[in-house]
């Protein structure tokens, strides 16, 4: 962001100081350069608030200037500041000061108003030329610089502002009135005047040549229907169109076409922007001069143009253009319009109506104000044209011409095709009452005369039959284990064989030993049959040599299944503490785990076969490899893309959950209240009869209950016990569990009352 910062002051020294370097692509300016160019632009009248307001202009952000402005606080106040040859004034002051933000261009959406997006770049500056030479009519004022420049057999050099009472010294000749006369006729005052200090200027020995410094500040206020109204502050080099451009043109109600510039009270210049926008000129780009006014009016015409139009747009129009001009300002006509007529929507006293303008008035017809004028499209029909298609040479579009008949258009077309159906064909035509017709006709009759020949109109389609269009093109269907399975046509005389050729052969798996043909019976009876297919089994070779030649019939299926086991069962991943982990192929169907772990070269003498993790589809699989392997019975079979882990042994026991120290403790018991105990205990709100133990091989055990009597699983090394908590409805003993305890309180003491009575 700072360097965005950082290359648009760059740009604003080349414009208005004329001594910046840009910097190259990607370059950073230094601390230093950036000092350097703020100097410059001060020197040059430019205040604090100019150089916000232009880096606004420029299209940065108030978050962008307002970086730029902390990094020249900042080099102010460093040690680094001594580089420069001079300090930045009231630099604190510029970066406190927020009265610039609210001059920033407010930026509006693009307007279908024509001419108000000219002003709604924030990146085009629109400036003066400073690189000219003073023209001849620069009127002069206070605050310019004169250079007056004596050469030849005087050598003078004299430069100097024109004071506030418009007289400029020179030295040894006295003061002279230059302010308010243009450049021309002050260096023939300051010549004159000189003559009198150097005589060798009324003999030619001496030229005199007057030229502009630095040049004076003018203001310009700019009112009515602005989009940011106010007093600016510019060159006085700046032309009407400088200052236009500054003021972000009319606002939505603001007029283009009569912009009104005043000077004295008086009204000395109205200036049409379309000028410019149309044709690029600035014949009207009168010189400012301070005090000038610049006034927008409200808009008095404005007429809508829309539809089969170039530019489409809201235009203003003056109050004798005619609908003609409105056509030139929109430049035109699209390629598809309907030029014939304008259709023009006008506003009524109280309803909207509709005009119809025809091309012959568009000189003469004025538009009103707020009118809204469409121009359609031509229609999608084609007044001469004929469409053949179908069993011809050249099928395609053609042109009607006068008394063209259908014999003809063929000849047009190269004459028929060799495959074309001559016992008929078909014209289908529309009426002049929109009713849709067909005439057929006999080609092989209309081509020998014995038929009278037709007539073609305007849009008529032709098409002339071809023999298989009139057929049904059967085909074969293969599928299975070839290269190139799908649909094939059916030609008379074709083989098994050549189908299986023309599917690119079998493939490597191919069980081309049981090759089945699934063939429809041509069943004409009229009652439902339960077989509808011969199903047919075939030993091809697979070269496709030595073979019967097995004729196929249309619509018949061919399926190449694959061999039964030749293919690969799928890997197995093995990983952690095996002599030979890697991903492993099944070798059989009914491999084992223990298996895989047998041809990974075993448990290393660091692994934990008690612990061993097998994953399914991403979740783990509880398994208990160590028991089923003692009492082998171990049943579980690995299937493709399995994974096995293997742990370290780990001696240590893992209490986690509402317990008052979670921790891992060392294993020395099988007990599980041991740990419970070393982990502190149960805390109020754990739920002791819901804890359990996860083993490391995945399975889960929990605690269980007989009565007032619980059975705690045996606790293994690298085991994790876990005590859930209790929900808040579970908290206290509500009235249905004291009524079950005192159940079976009572069921206990007539159980005791019996077996003492017997």
């Amino acid at each position: 962001m700072i360097r965005k910062a950082v290359y648009t002051i760059l740009l604003m020294g080349f414009y208005f100081i004329g001594q910046a370097q840009m910097p190259k692509s990607g370059g950073q300016v230094s601390d230093q350069q950036l000092l350097q160019l703020y100097q410059r632009a001060q020197a040059s009248g430019m205040s604090e608030n100019d150089i916000a307001n232009l880096l606004s202009k420029q299209g940065l952000s108030a978050a962008e200037i307002t970086s730029v402005k902390k990094r020249l606080s900042q080099l102010q106040n460093s040690k680094q500041s001594s580089l420069s040859k001079g300090n930045i004034k009231d630099t604190s002051e510029f970066l406190r000061d927020t009265t610039w933000v609210l001059q920033l261009p407010g930026f509006r959406s693009k307007s279908n108003i024509y001419g108000l997006d000219f002003f709604n770049t924030p990146n085009q500056s629109f400036s003066p030329n400073f690189k000219i030479a003073t023209p001849k009519n620069y009127i002069l004022g206070t605050d310019d610089e004169l250079i007056v420049t004596l050469t030849g057999f005087n050598e003078v050099n004299i430069q100097d502002k024109i004071s506030v009472e418009g007289v400029f010294a020179l030295p040894h000749a006295g003061l002279v009135h230059v302010s308010g006369i243009t450049i021309d006729e002050a260096t023939k005052r300051i010549k004159n005047k000189l003559t009198v200090a150097y005589p060798a200027i009324s003999s030619g020995k001496t030229q005199v040549f007057v030229s502009l410094g630095n040049i004076r500040n003018i203001s310009v206020s700019i009112i009515g229907e602005a989009f940011k109204p106010g007093t600016y502050t510019i060159s006085s080099l700046a032309s009407f169109f400088n200052a236009l451009y500054l003021s972000g043109g009319p606002t939505d109600y603001g007029s283009l076409r009569k912009i009104e510039l005043i000077r004295n009270n008086k009204v000395i210049e109205v200036i049409d922007f379309y000028s410019f926008l149309q044709k690029g000129t600035l014949d009207k780009n009168i010189r400012l001069e301070d005090q000038d006014i610049i006034r927008i009016p409200v808009y008095q015409k404005r007429v809508n143009i829309s539809g089969e139009i170039k530019k489409p747009a809201i235009y203003e129009l003056s109050d004798k253009e005619t609908l003609n001009d409105l056509l030139n300002y929109a430049g035109g006509f699209s390629d598809n319009a309907y030029k014939a007529v304008a259709k023009v929507v006008e506003i009524g006293t109280k309803e909207k109506r509709v005009k119809d303008v025809y091309a012959e008035d568009f000189s003469y017809y004025i538009p009103k104000n707020a009118d809204s004028i469409y121009f359609g499209k031509i229609n999608a029909k084609f007044e001469n044209r004929i469409i053949l298609s179908g069993a011809v040479n050249r099928a395609g579009t053609y042109e009607l011409s006068k008394d063209l008949s259908l014999k003809q258009i063929i000849q047009k077309a190269d004459g028929l095709r060799e495959d074309v159906f001559l016992s008929r064909g078909y014209i289908k035509r529309l009426t002049a009452n929109a009713d849709r017709v067909m005439l057929s006709f006999d080609l092989n009759k209309l081509m020998k005369g014995e038929e009278a020949d037709i007539l073609l109109n305007r849009e008529d389609s032709i098409f002339i039959l071809a023999k298989d269009s009139l057929k049904d093109m059967p085909s074969v269907t293969i599928s299975g284990s070839v290269r190139n399975a799908g649909t094939y046509y059916y030609r008379q005389g074709m083989k098994l064989e050549d189908l299986i050729a023309l599917a690119g052969g079998f493939t490597i798996n191919a069980a081309n030993h049981r090759v089945e043909i699934n063939r429809l019976k041509k069943n004409k009876a009229d009652t439902l049959a339960n077989k509808l297919i011969d199903l047919i089994t075939l030993d091809i070779d697979s070269s496709l040599q030595n073979t019967k030649g097995f004729e196929l019939q249309p619509l018949d299926y061919v399926f190449v299944p694959e061999l039964l086991n030749y293919k690969m069962l799928g890997n197995v991943k093995i990983r952690g503490e095996v002599l030979y982990p890697g991903d492993y192929t099944l070798e059989r169907r009914d491999e084992a785990v223990l298996d895989l772990v047998s041809r990974a070269g075993g448990i290393s003498p660091f692994g934990s076969l008690s612990n061993l993790q097998v994953y399914r589809n991403g979740l783990r699989v509880g398994t208990n490899i160590f028991e089923d392997a003692a009492s082998k019975t171990e049943k579980f079979l690995l299937l493709p893309n399995d994974s096995i882990y293997v742990p370290k042994n780990e001696s240590f026991v893992q209490v986690n959950g509402a317990v008052f120290n979670q921790q891992i403790v060392s294993y020395e018991s099988t007990r599980f209240m041991y740990y419970i105990s070393a982990a502190g205990g149960v805390k109020e709100n754990g739920k002791l009869k819901r804890a359990y133990i996860q083993y490391s091989n995945g399975i889960n055990k929990k605690i269980k209950h007989f009565l007032f009597f619980r059975s705690y699983p045996k606790v293994l090394p690298g085991s994790k016990i876990i005590v859930p908590e209790s929900s808040p409805l579970e908290s206290g003993i509500n009235l249905g569990q004291v009524s079950l305890y005192a159940g079976l309180v009572t069921t206990l003491v007539a159980l005791i009352s019996v077996i003492k009575n017997l």
